[in-house]
């Protein structure tokens, strides 16, 4: 039932979330690495600075942004926010070797275009789904697995036929064609109103002092340093060992279709299962993938590429699926939006960090050590959390007990 009434907001979400600051910019920076720095004579970590102040931005506003998404819904939000990533695409374009111009403008889209950032769209979907919401989440959030596996494959052709400033201009093409098709599909969403339906309603102080929200900030801030790196320098590493820019893009691609089955099952499991339990495991998976890409052999980076996509695949999905289940969607917008600042500010040093790394050592085998023992350290905290209250509320929210853990 609640899929036949909510498949337009799932729908629109998850275009939303394909083409969303958090996605493009991000997913498809690596492609542009090598151009960048053979035209302009940049560093890798210079060249990974400007994802890294877009993140920074989008960690910096989120929870301020988040009080804007409660007060008057999330759909108001994703237009501003989608032309704003429209306009940077196009700028880039036109980025001469001017490193300010090049860090303003990734500045300038983390600031102006956090309406479609993924707090939106995930606010939209809790709201919606309660029953199926771990599912209902994954499915969404596939969106950056499709944009992951589709984008790669095709960017790379246009650079290599046209140069980097077309592949700048594909993007933005991308996503002036998709906007529309977002809006109408989220045309009756109304996020503000949707929270009052909800069967919790916990005051935004209570959570604010509560140290569970700050312990899941530590262990997403994690997360997000082991792995936010990685797709940005993954067509990088696989260039040094031999592979052709091509091959390694569409190994990239290949990686998208793995995010999408992680976001997938790790919302199969969320719904059955204790989440924290289902995050520590996908945290160890995730470590093991991370030392196997750490080894040199081509079939063994491949079988690494695999089980890393789980660690893509599951953040966004639990961040968004604990807050709705701890604090409820009272102040959904505020709290996800500290904890997407956990995350944002992991994933803005990530990059860099992995191009000091390669610059310091000449190679990425030090970096992905580290990942991997970051991960396990994930995997500890999310061990350590407690068990889903029971939220009093409204008669649609039945609790029950799955797997020996309060479950709804």
């Amino acid at each position: 039932m609640e899929f036949r009434n909510g498949w337009r907001s799932l729908a629109g979400s998850m275009l939303g979330l394909a083409i969303g600051v958090h996605a493009l910019p991000f997913g498809t920076s690596g492609l542009f690495l090598g151009p960048l720095t053979r035209t302009f004579g940049w560093t890798r970590a210079e060249a990974s600075f400007g994802p890294t102040l877009l993140f920074l931005c989008l960690g910096a506003i989120a929870p301020i942004f988040g009080t804007v998404i409660d007060r008057f819904g999330a759909r108001r939000v994703i237009l501003p926010g989608l032309l704003a990533l429209t306009l940077f695409f196009v700028a880039l374009s036109q980025t001469t070797g001017s490193l300010a111009f090049y860090y303003g403008t990734f500045i300038a889209v983390g600031v102006i275009g956090v309406g479609s950032a993924t707090p939106t769209y995930t606010r939209i979907v809790n709201a919606r789904f309660r029953a199926a919401r771990g599912r209902a989440l994954g499915i969404a959030l596939i969106g950056t697995g499709l944009s992951s596996a589709a984008m790669p494959p095709l960017l790379s052709l246009a650079i290599d036929a046209w140069g980097w400033r077309a592949g700048y201009f594909l993007l933005a093409g991308v996503v002036a064609l998709a906007t529309p098709v977002v809006l109408a599909l989220l045309k009756a969403e109304d996020g503000a109103k949707a929270a009052k339906a909800d069967d919790a309603q916990v005051p935004f102080p209570t959570i604010l002092r509560d140290p569970l929200l700050w312990g899941l900030g530590l262990i997403f801030f994690l997360v997000a340093l082991a792995v936010g790196g990685f797709s940005g320098h993954f067509v990088a590493m696989m260039t040094d060992r031999g592979f052709s820019a091509v091959d390694a893009a569409r190994m990239m691609g290949a990686g998208g279709l793995f995010l999408i089955a992680g976001r997938l099952v790790t919302g199969f499991l969320i719904d059955r299962f204790f989440a924290p339990r289902v995050a520590a495991v996908i945290m160890v998976v995730s470590a093991a993938g991370f030392l196997l890409i750490a080894q040199s052999g081509p079939g063994v980076a491949v079988v690494g590429l695999v089980v890393a996509g789980l660690a893509f695949g599951a953040e966004i999905d639990l961040v968004s699926y604990l807050v709705a289940r701890y604090f409820g969607l009272a102040a959904y917008g505020r709290t996800y939006g500290i904890l997407y600042a956990f995350v944002v500010v992991g994933t803005a040093i990530s990059p860099t960090a992995y191009g000091w790394c390669f610059d310091r050592f000449g190679s990425y085998v030090e970096v992905l050590h580290g990942a991997g023992i970051l991960l396990g350290a994930a995997a500890a905290g999310f061990l350590l959390l407690r068990r889903f209250p029971v939220l009093d509320g409204s008669a649609s929210s039945k609790s029950s007990i799955v797997g020996g853990e309060v479950h709804a």
